[in-house]
């Protein structure tokens, strides 16, 4: 498996790149905006809206008792019925949205609730033998290009399907016509079980496939490797939970941004992380994962001092801030996302694989669950915090601020995390603003184009 990401799409692993494309856009239609607007619509209360929002991280904790069955199923049978299951609740979903019956508001959110709910217990469970999986069929040596390309495909795939659905929101505006939408994201999700099925099964050893121990949970948490990376990785989560949440009001409170501003801005970030995923790849199959995530929570410090700055007035909210701004949000993300992962296939050993990516999944959804009700209410609580002229300082200028303080043990804990073969951050540093600028030149001069 030589070569860039587009090598490996034309491989045997292309349906793992397609199965992304159509999920991506299945989940977001039935557990993003759409959904939230569409609750919204029916007159649902602030808190309605965070339950909603929790459903997905924190469903994900059924990973724990799902992962000792993953083995002696079979991967791609375990995720295959778990798919199958939840696409049954889009379509229960899409059907009580559409019901032309007189019911009121009150029932048909309890009903939409409840589907969403089992939807949820259904991916948590079936996601417990999707990264095992994948990390058993993709070799190490290409797991970097492997996740940037796959990330890069969701991404841009949620991109269109974000555009797609502002411009149909626009034109139409009842709660029953999201029965379309929640429709569209059925034949997505049947799209996507097609491809699931596609992808090359992993071979599971007897013994995996017998199981029948006692699974060690507190052993396994405390196998020092991967306790490192699921800190560094739940400090993260904590962080980048209160920058996506507090991004919210301080927009919409501070900044003034309508939702067409809110969707060029998600448009913006969301192409600069397709692209980052589709430029790094091989870097990080070269250099490894800790220097990258080192990288990224440099960016991301840079983000959140930029907004901090907005906040405090010392920069304008204008457009070369704003493409600043969501081009080291983009890049940041798509850094992190994937060298994480990559990072995590390669701690995590074979014996116990699933038990390993479930407990890792889990730990990170609590984190990225319960965290913002508590960002929440720092935001809320530090509303009346206001003093200065030219230079101010609010409740966002703190927040911001807090994110970045946020990062400092959140390094201080990547760096003591095993990686072989992993170059520094230094090194990466180097290697990107004086190595690589010097060897395009070269490259450049060598071809003589003017000769």
């Amino acid at each position: 498996m030589k070569g860039g990401g587009f090598g490996l799409a034309r491989g045997p692993l292309l349906n793992a790149f397609l199965f992304q494309i159509f999920n991506t856009s299945s989940f977001y239609l039935i557990m993003g905006l759409p959904m939230m607007l569409y609750f919204k619509k029916l007159g649902a209360s602030a808190t309605v809206l965070g339950v909603v929002a929790a459903l997905g991280a924190l469903m994900n904790i059924f990973q724990i008792p799902a992962a000792r069955f993953v083995e002696r199923v079979g991967y791609r049978t375990f995720v295959l019925r778990g798919w199958v299951s939840r696409s049954l609740m889009i379509g229960a979903v899409a059907f009580v949205v559409s019901l032309p019956l007189p019911i009121d508001s009150s029932t048909r959110q309890i009903l939409v609730l409840f589907l969403l709910f089992l939807f949820n217990i259904a991916r948590g469970i079936s996601l417990s033998g999707y990264l095992p999986w994948i990390s058993a069929i993709v070799p190490e040596s290409v797991r970097g290009r492997f996740l940037t390309t796959d990330q890069a495909a969701s991404q841009t795939a949620l991109l269109l399907t974000v555009a797609v659905t502002a411009w149909y929101l626009q034109v139409v505006d009842s709660p029953a016509a999201f029965g379309a939408l929640f429709g569209v994201s059925l034949l997505l999700a049947g799209l996507s079980c097609v491809y699931l099925k596609k992808i090359p099964d992993a071979p599971i050893s007897p013994a995996a496939r017998e199981g029948g121990e006692e699974v060690p949970w507190k052993a396994m948490l405390q196998h020092g490797p991967f306790l490192k990376l699921v800190i560094f990785h739940s400090i993260m989560m904590l962080a980048l939970s209160g920058g996506g949440l507090i991004f919210i009001p301080f927009a919409r409170d501070q900044l003034g941004c309508s939702d067409s501003k809110f969707m060029i801005l998600h448009l913006i970030w969301g192409t600069v992380f397709v692209l980052t995923s589709l430029a790094t790849g091989k870097m990080l199959d070269r250099v490894g994962s800790r220097p990258v995530l080192g990288l990224a929570g440099l960016i991301f410090g840079i983000h959140w001092l930029g907004w901090g700055s907005v906040a405090a007035h010392l920069f304008p909210f204008e457009w070369g801030m704003i493409l600043f701004q969501q081009t080291t949000a983009g890049i940041g993300l798509a850094l992190y996302n994937s060298a994480h992962m990559r990072l995590l296939m390669g701690t995590v050993p074979a014996m116990g694989r699933s038990h390993f990516f479930a407990l890792f999944s889990v730990a990170g959804s609590l984190v990225a669950g319960l965290a913002p009700l508590g960002w929440g209410l720092l935001t809320d609580v530090l509303q009346p915090v206001h003093f200065g002229a030219a230079l101010e300082v609010n409740r966002f200028v703190i927040l911001f601020a807090t994110l970045c303080l946020i990062l400092v043990p959140a390094m201080v804990s990547l760096r003591r995390i095993e990686e072989a073969r992993a170059s520094t951050t230094e090194e990466l540093l180097r290697e990107l603003i004086l190595e690589t600028p010097w060897r395009s030149i070269t490259r450049w001069w060598n071809r003589r184009p003017f000769a």
